[in-house]
């Protein structure tokens, strides 16, 4: 009877299961989606580039909305046993309401295996082709993110000074390049604008002078419009290092010790770091604290039961993005910022567990 009892009860749980990974993942690409509107409008990215990208933003969405799809389906499933009175049946046949949720708590923890699987496997990998994806992206706008008053090196040995960076006209003003392409002394250009043409940057209203051996001026000549190639490194706008969200647990801990002892400060990344385990893990905490909630409400309606979960993803997300945030900052340990959410989830799902077992 009790296998037949957990076959029932996941084969109850897995349509909600999956309705809610489906759901929770059109929600995150449609934010994902939005935050890349600028530079699809914009700059016109190609919808390819656009579609590949979120493609690779999955892996990581995924694991996120394990937790919350679980904590749903375990709401609306309890729920729905509670209030045809199933689990009374059941409980009246001498089986306890610990063993009837078993199963939904062991399927949890498989279930947050498969998410620090894809942690720390695929997770990093489609996060490093995101950002290759995305530094590509910027250095084709129409103007690269270059600032201002700052000197930056391209891939030609050219070193470059723009003064103003007119955005909204796709612009630079007062420009001065230190060009080192050939051997010997460097000549220098000078342009009071720029305008991007393609791959190219033309020049307007500028001068151009070469230096001899001993430093003096050995040519000067001004010129209206001159075409230069500006071959960007991505890497001069975007660090080389790599994020702890592009590296296994073991390569992170490893990055994290070597700039700890450069004198780094590494709090929000040892966030970064316990969260690759606390994530993963939060499913089975969700399931945790939505089992008993889910059948002390389920005599008021599926409605609630709805409301209830939509509650208790937006309190398991704050305490998420606040444990986060507060241990990056110090204000908390890292280790306590990643793992908040799950301890309280964890302990108000334990002691409501508890009650109910011995009604």
């Amino acid at each position: 009877m009790l296998k037949v009892l957990d076959r029932y009860i996941l084969s109850e749980l897995i349509k909600p299961f999956f309705a809610g990974i489906g759901a929770f993942i059109i929600i995150m690409l449609s934010n994902t989606l939005f935050l890349y509107a600028d530079l699809i409008v914009r700059n016109g990215i190609p919808v390819d580039t656009v579609l590949i990208l979120l493609l690779y933003n999955m892996p990581a969405i995924m694991v996120v909305t394990f937790p919350v799809a679980y904590l749903f389906a375990t709401l609306l499933v309890l729920g729905r046993l509670a209030k045809d009175s199933e689990i009374t049946a059941l409980r009246a046949c001498g089986i306890s309401f610990t063993r009837i949720i078993l199963p939904i708590l062991i399927t949890a923890l498989v279930i947050s295996y498969i998410g620090y699987w894809f942690n720390e496997t695929v997770v990093p990998w489609a996060n490093q082709q995101c950002v290759a994806i995305y530094k590509d992206m910027m250095v084709k706008q129409p103007i690269p993110p270059i600032k201002a008053n700052y000197f930056f090196k391209d891939a030609s040995n050219r070193y470059f000074y723009i003064e103003k960076i007119d955005r909204s006209r796709n612009m630079l003003q007062n420009i001065l390049i230190l060009d080192r392409v050939k051997q010997g002394y460097p000549q220098i250009i000078t342009a009071k604008t720029a305008d991007r043409e393609k791959t190219k940057w033309v020049l307007k209203d500028g001068m151009i002078r070469k230096f001899n051996g001993k430093g003096y001026i050995s040519y000067e000549a001004k010129f209206e419009m001159m075409e230069i190639q500006l071959n960007l490194d991505p890497n001069i706008f975007f660090s080389e290092q790599k994020s702890v969200q592009e590296l296994s647990s073991g390569e992170a801990i490893k990055e994290i010790g070597k700039l700890s002892s450069q004198g780094v400060d590494v709090k929000a990344m040892m966030v970064d770091y316990h969260i690759k385990f606390s994530l993963p893990l939060a499913t089975f905490f969700a399931a945790l604290i939505a089992a008993p909630i889910g059948v002390r409400f389920s005599k008021m309606g599926s409605y609630i039961g709805v409301s209830a979960s939509i509650a208790l993803i937006f309190v398991w997300y704050v305490l998420y993005s606040y444990g986060k945030e507060l241990g990056a900052a110090g204000a908390i340990p890292p280790f306590l910022g990643a793992w908040i959410h799950n301890f309280l989830f964890g302990i108000v799902g334990g002691i409501m567990l508890i009650h109910i077992s011995r009604k």
